[in-house]
């Protein structure tokens, strides 16, 4: 799969807001304005494309089994990368399919 693709998918999927998980919080996400909102308990956080772009890029860097691991990220200083993981998880079933 590449980007685009993924992008369009997580788009038209989100059309209407969805719940998700991080591995320690729940959250929604919900498609609006040409980026992702993802909303928690105390906060919403607006995800520009860029951002998962580089979250998807970074991912295409590493073996296929450690894509989805969420420290795997802690040092590209994106607040959000834990909750764009977890899309990327939950929309790329099979992390050898990425392109």
């Amino acid at each position: 799969m590449k980007f685009d693709e993924f992008w369009g998918m997580m788009s038209s999927e989100l059309a209407e807001s969805r719940q998700f998980a991080t591995q320690t919080k729940p959250f929604s996400a919900k498609y609006s304005g040409g980026r992702i909102l993802v909303t928690t308990s105390d906060a919403v956080w607006p995800i520009e494309r860029s951002t998962v772009r580089q979250v998807w890029t970074k991912a295409l860097s590493m073996h296929e089994k450690m894509r989805f691991v969420h420290t795997n990220y802690s040092h590209e200083g994106i607040r959000t990368s834990s909750y764009i993981i977890s899309l990327l998880k939950h929309f790329v079933a099979d992390e050898s399919k990425m392109e």
